[in-house]
């Protein structure tokens, strides 16, 4: 399990890219909801998708009246590859409750819904000053790990590490260097819950609720 964690940090680390993603928020059914467009994911996550384990993606979104946090919420979405059907599985929760299921047919199909990723309904229209204006914020964390699963893979890491000065990050015997965590080690020393080394958060332009265009109707 502390190799297999192991080496999907060290892939996504060398991989990790920026995010210029566009948060677009709208209502479904008199709730607000956000679309997520053009994330730019790492480069192996497609490789990542199909290889039979399942990969998480993190969002906590956050509602917020001027610095004022209104609400927020937290989705997460479960990618599994079948490599006997060649389907994948996506399951949404939302605060830990399924909210959707969806079989997505090829590669392709899932490239196509992560680069327009649309949200499950998050906030009650109801509970939300219409005339005012609000942002929402959205934070990516792509495989989280909590802090239980981090120390002890910091302990291996410890145990097994080479000095920082390796160019690459290995040796010849695949020692890995501990400069490759300093990264996620650094999330916990500033108190993070949860550490990811692919996390991006971006945040909406003002919006006021009377304005947006309700997608069910």
């Amino acid at each position: 399990m502390i190799r297999h964690c192991v080496a999907t940090f060290t892939l996504l680390l060398y991989a990790a890219a920026g995010w210029t993603g566009q948060l677009t928020p709208s209502l479904d059914s008199g709730q607000l909801t956000v679309l997520i467009e053009a994330t730019e994911w790492p480069a192996t996550l497609r490789k990542d998708l199909t290889s039979g384990l399942t990969n998480r993606i993190l969002i906590r979104v956050r509602l917020a009246r001027g610095a004022e946090i209104v609400q927020q919420r937290a989705v997460e979405i479960a990618i599994r590859y079948d490599l006997w059907d060649e389907r994948f599985t996506m399951n949404v929760t939302l605060d830990g409750v399924a909210a959707e299921a969806r079989t997505i047919r090829n590669a392709e199909e899932m490239q196509a819904a992560l680069r327009k990723l649309r949200l499950p309904p998050l906030f009650a229209g109801d509970g939300v000053a219409a005339a005012q204006a609000h942002t929402v914020t959205a934070e990516i964390l792509l495989n989280p790990v909590d802090r239980e699963r981090m120390e002890m893979i910091k302990k291996w890491v410890a145990e097994n590490s080479i000095p920082p000065a390796d160019i690459g990050g290995r040796t010849a015997g695949g020692a890995l260097s501990v400069t490759l965590f300093n990264r996620i080690f650094e999330q916990y020393a500033k108190g993070a819950d949860l550490a990811a080394v692919w996390q991006e958060t971006s945040t909406s332009r003002p919006f006021r609720l009377q304005e947006l265009t309700d997608e069910s109707r």
